[in-house]
């Protein structure tokens, strides 16, 4: 195993696995989540219904997300483009809060993706 296939495999592991899990944890507690997370947002813009629809989802698809990137393969291409797609929505919602931090936080995910996405191309090319 190369040391670009080592970093590729280390990569797809810590993402599958923070993606799965903040789904896997969150959707016993469905209710109690989309309760918490919406009254952060009643100061912004959102429309509450929309905020609470996306909430709703926000886990399941964190939850397919990390399945497809632990499953490898093409699987971790969509996983990866799913994930940077949920950080993206995830990063619009933050900045209408104006919580920089939390913001600053989600950019890392934004790199990491980008990072992971780069990284399959590379080991395909040089197939």
């Amino acid at each position: 195993m190369s040391a670009n296939q080592l970093a590729q495999l280390v990569i797809r592991l810590g993402l599958g696995i923070n993606m799965l899990m903040h789904g896997l944890v969150r959707i016993p507690k469905l209710n109690a989540f989309v309760t918490k997370t919406a009254a952060g947002f009643s100061a912004t813009i959102l429309p509450e219904q929309l905020t609470r629809a996306f909430l709703y989802a926000l886990p399941f698809a964190e939850f397919a997300s990390g399945l497809l990137i632990l499953l490898g393969g093409q699987f971790s291409k969509w996983g990866y483009g799913l994930g940077g797609i949920i950080i993206a929505s995830l990063l619009f919602g933050t900045t209408l809060k104006e919580d920089w931090g939390g913001a600053g936080n989600q950019l890392i995910y934004v790199i990491a993706f980008y990072l992971a996405l780069r990284g399959l191309e590379d080991i395909n090319r040089r197939r």
